[in-house]
């Protein structure tokens, strides 16, 4: 029997790392700030962490001259195989990293997205040019990717400031969510596909 309670435990183990939550967070207000967790572990990636330095010493070698190997040149590929097979590579490894990223967005779930921008220039005709500007990228930009990603809730704000003096202002908050098991599930799904193409690959060389 107690090989069961460990196979259980193993079990119970492996179902709960499978569903930790891997959360991104990231907010900008005069300052650009990152952080990922897994779980309940932060790893702060901007801004990052000074890191002590240490000393290493050096340690000197007597350098010692070695012979020069003559080395031949190999033929490159599409001398080798023609142009259309090297085209042909990098149209099934592109079609592979777009299936790949595809699957992958499509797992991610934003539970925040909002973007405030208050557009101010040099005089009021800059700032109506500015907030065309701004309007004409951000918003189909959101768009893409609420239309790509699940998305829980999102919010974008762009509103010209005419105010003298005035400087452009940008708040933003994003908070995004993906499961461990969705990562293994997709690195094994891909990463079959990436191994057969590798072996395709070497057969035709």
């Amino acid at each position: 029997m107690l090989w069961l309670y460990i196979l259980l435990g193993i079990a119970l183990f492996v179902a709960l790392v499978m569903f930790i939550p891997i959360t991104l967070r990231a907010s900008y207000k005069e300052e650009f700030w990152c952080a990922v967790y897994i779980g309940f572990v932060k790893l702060q990636l901007v801004p990052a962490k000074p890191k002590k330095e240490k000393k290493k010493v050096k340690k000197q070698t007597p350098k010692t001259e070695q012979p020069k190997k003559a080395t031949e040149k190999k033929p490159s590929l599409i001398k080798k195989y023609g142009i259309e097979w090297l085209l042909n590579l990098i149209k099934r490894v592109a079609e592979l990293a777009v299936s790949a990223l595809q699957d992958f967005f499509s797992h991610i779930l934003i539970k925040k997205f909002s973007l405030s921008i208050s557009v101010a220039g040099d005089d009021a005709a800059d700032t109506a040019i500015k907030y065309g500007k701004y309007c004409a990228v951000v918003y189909p930009a959101v768009g893409t990717i609420v239309r790509v990603v699940k998305c829980k809730g999102y919010g974008v704000d762009i509103n010209p400031n005419f105010s003298e003096k005035a400087e452009t202002e940008i708040n933003f908050d994003f908070v995004a969510r993906v499961f461990v098991f969705r990562l293994i599930a997709l690195a094994v799904k891909h990463g079959i596909k990436g191994l057969k193409l590798l072996a395709e690959v070497k057969n035709e060389l």
